[in-house]
């Protein structure tokens, strides 16, 4: 399998960073860039060496998608550590885990702490919380290589504090102009929707009060949708499953076909192939799309769970920057969220070089919205670099 020119050479960024004994280093490529392929070579390369290689993710979704890309991309093939499949006793050199599982005590320790020689780390902007720490510091003689889309995390502990080192990072402006993601175009719907009650809850806002303060505009933002959206490929992202389902219907009742999927649904994987094949045209979630699913068609994302966290900013929008034939660009849907602080984030924040250039985008941004123009991200980066 040829690897794209970036991913060759994170592939051998990483392999320098062990061989200078920084043993706990990150790769960071935007969504859709092929990170689990990456990876997958990677661990390739570390089996040819005699290795064991442990791949650690905190969803079974994630563990799926990395055992089949490893087996379509490598040949290798995995065993599971994961509630009641064990990888004991299994003559596979990799090993691909839940850390719900291998956090518990009674599961780590059937494992020598030297057993794994490589740990990787799936979404590891999630490797600094308490279950993957336990897990990493059982095997902590292991080479460790986190991979993500986005290298901050809402509450700020930073990855820095873990990871000893950046092997490798290819950004989302150079993805876009090298051919290998959509370009963006981002449309600011001049409707203003009021944040000033909403409360804090762990460095972002608390989606409780957010579902509160979307409810009273949930009417008016269909009927934006209906003027920009009707023949797209939309993923609507909300605060609360509740809001979620009542956003579906309201959108039902005016021409759309929309189905919603949560965590609870019985019938996700039904929905989501369904989706896949056109049967519907708007997808409802109250954040369970953010990482491990893909649908390249998606040519419209609707962010009405206004977050100050980059990374889940970026996740959301990651799920429409993929390329499909026949698709010319990802539409990004904004408001005027009205709120105290300024720092929330907006399409702006995908690309721009500081801050200052952000918020004059995200001016001009809103200025073309007000004429019902969509302005492509990357000319309003140069057009605000100028003005700036």
């Amino acid at each position: 399998m040829q690897l794209r020119p970036y991913q060759q050479e994170a592939r051998e960024a990483i392999q320098q960073e062990w061989k200078d004994e920084k043993k706990r280093t990150l790769l960071v490529l935007p969504t859709g860039c092929g990170k689990t392929i990456v990876f997958s070579k990677v661990i390739e390369d570390r089996v040819k060496l005699g290795e064991r290689v442990l791949v650690l993710a905190h969803r079974g979704e994630l563990l799926d998608q990395a055992s089949d890309k490893l087996q379509k991309s490598t040949g290798l093939k995995t065993a599971t550590e994961k509630a009641d499949q064990t990888s004991i006793g299994s003559f596979f050199r990799v090993v691909v885990g839940s850390v719900q599982t291998l956090m518990r005590e009674k599961r780590l320790s059937q494992f020598p702490p030297n057993f794994f020689d490589t740990i990787v780390v799936d979404e590891a902007h999630h490797a600094i919380s308490d279950g993957y720490q336990r897990v990493l510091h059982y095997f902590e003689d292991a080479n460790v290589l986190g991979v993500t889309a986005t290298p901050d995390r809402g509450d700020m502990r930073n990855l820095g504090s873990y990871f000893e080192s950046l092997a490798y990072e290819y950004t989302l402006p150079k993805a876009i102009k090298e051919g290998f993601l959509s370009p963006i175009k981002a449309l600011t719907i001049p409707l203003k929707l009021d944040l000033t009650a909403v409360k804090q809850q762990a460095g972002d806002f608390s989606t409780k009060d957010l579902g509160t303060a979307l409810d009273p505009y949930l009417y008016q933002i269909a009927d934006e949708m209906a003027k920009h959206c009707k023949n797209r490929k939309s993923v609507v992202f909300l605060p609360l499953v509740k809001t979620s389902k009542k956003f579906r219907d309201i959108l039902n009742d005016r021409g759309f076909n929309a189905a919603e999927v949560n965590g609870e649904s019985k019938d996700r994987a039904e929905i989501l192939e369904d989706f896949e094949n056109d049967k519907y045209n708007v997808l409802c979630n109250s954040m369970l799309l953010t990482e491990g699913w893909d649908s390249p068609a998606v040519d419209c994302i609707v962010v009405l769970r206004p977050t100050k966290v980059r990374s889940l900013y970026s996740q959301m929008v990651g799920r429409g920057t993929r390329l499909h034939e026949g698709k010319t660009e990802l539409l990004l849907l904004d408001f005027l969220w009205h709120t105290e602080r300024h720092e929330l984030c907006h399409p702006a924040h995908l690309i721009a070089s500081s801050d200052d250039v952000a918020k004059k985008m995200t001016e001009n941004i809103e200025e073309a919205g007000e004429d019902g123009l969509a302005i492509d991200l990357e000319e309003a980066e140069a057009q605000a670099e100028k003005d700036v």
